[in-house]
Order: structure tokens, then sequence, then C-alpha cells
């Protein structure tokens, strides 16, 4: 059974379609590269996913569960948005512990989840300090601990890798891949760099103007043009 389904999912802003007519479907463990430039759908159709936005069309499920049940879909995704904001004077433990006990956790338990994700992400050594002296990549790596915290079925990452340097680069895509691995989630990962996607997705979605301009394995995909880049700028600019 797909983890996640959408059907003719669209979303519209008066005239204006952000999103139109997007069919695809994803199963456990598949990592999707969410790809297409600025204002091509990509926020609108992680919004409307996680039911932070209702569609204008088309019906979609995540995780087994109806889009308009959206309290339960909520139960069961975790979530990166590109700009997470995080309380400062909190510890990466505390901020941690706080979440899990949102999701019904008891302290014991919370603590317990904490301690295992911030491993996970290699932020042990810094449970105990303050988010205001952690960097930005040791912010995602929470970020994404924080996606997790409640054993997602599946996640949506929004440009986590944005602004690191190529060793922060690679400690979140190796965080990733153990997402998908590991733990069997679905990951759907929206961002602007293709060599992201060429070494961790499987599959892609590449959007233009809220249309799906192609979908499938990475490969696939590919075929015909030379490289993920030459793909991407014949779908989106017209290239030949």
């Amino acid at each position: 059974m797909a983890t996640i389904e959408a059907i003719g999912l669209s979303k519209r802003y008066g005239a204006r379609n952000a999103l139109d007519g997007l069919t695809f479907a994803a199963d456990a463990g598949d990592v999707i590269g969410l790809l297409g430039p600025n204002g091509a759908g990509k926020t609108t159709t992680i919004r409307l996913l996680t039911t932070i936005l209702e569609p204008t069309g088309g019906t979609f499920t995540v995780a087994g569960v109806p889009g308009d049940q959206p309290h339960r879909i909520r139960q069961r995704i975790g979530v990166l948005p590109e700009s997470a904001g995080y309380p400062l004077r909190q510890t990466g433990a505390e901020y941690l512990r706080y979440t899990a006990r949102l999701f019904g956790r008891n302290r014991r338990d919370a603590r317990t989840a904490a301690e295992r994700l911030l491993a996970d992400v290699g932020l042990a050594d810094r449970a105990g300090t303050r988010i205001s002296t952690y960097s930005r990549g040791m912010k995602q790596r929470l970020g994404i601990a924080r996606a997790l915290i409640n054993d997602p079925a599946v996640v949506f990452l929004d440009e986590p890798a944005l602004g690191l340097d190529p060793a922060g680069q690679r400690e979140i895509l190796t965080t990733i891949a153990d997402i998908a691995g590991r733990r069997g989630a679905t990951v759907v990962l929206s961002t602007h760099t293709l060599t992201e996607v060429e070494q961790v997705c499987g599959s892609v979605l590449i959007l233009d103007d809220g249309v799906l301009r192609a979908a499938g394995p990475v490969d696939d995909v590919v075929a015909g043009a030379g490289s993920l880049s030459d793909a991407f700028l014949r779908l989106t600019e017209g290239r030949p």
C-alpha cells in the first residue's frame, strides 16, 4: 500500500493555479526529490500533504489516512519546514522532550526518545546546551530529530541542507538515507540542489508553474538528457 497517494491534487488562489492536478504515489522507504524553480508549487504540495492547506480539488492519502482527516495525518508525519524556528533558551534535550510530550509520551518515554534521537543525528554531546549556541547545521539536525519524535511513516523535509558547508550537507544526506533505510519511512525532500537528489533520492517529481512535468525513478527521468540538470532545464525552461 502506498504511503502517499495524490490524485488530481490542486490548489487555486483566485485565477491562479498554484498546483494543477498533481498525481503520484510513493511507497514505504522511498526518498522522493521534489524539484522545481521558485514558484513551481513545491511548498504548496508540502502544505497540502501535511494538511496546512486544504485542496481546491483532487484527493490524497498520507500514511493510509485520507486527506479529510488532518488530525490523524498529523499524528503520522514529521515535518522540517525551510525556515524552522527554535526556542533558543531551551537545550536540545528539553526541546525534544517537550515535543515528545505533545505527542502523548510520558516523561520517561519522552526522555528516552530525546536521548535516542539526539544520538541518531549526532548531537548527543550537545544535548544539555542551549539551542542558541548551535550552528545552523546543528539546528537542522535538531529539526530532523524533531520531525522523527513521533516515529512518523512519512517525513517532509524542505531544503534541509540549505546554507550548510559540504561536511554539513553530507551529514544531512546520510541522516535522510538512514530515515528511509533503517526506519522504513517515506521521505519527501524538497530542494534546489540537484546533486542532493542524485545522491539520496530514488525518484523525483519535477514541477513547473504548478504542473507536474516529470515523475519517476531518477534514471528514467534522466534517460536521454545526459544529466539530471539537463533534464530539469529541458522540462522547466523548454530547452531542447
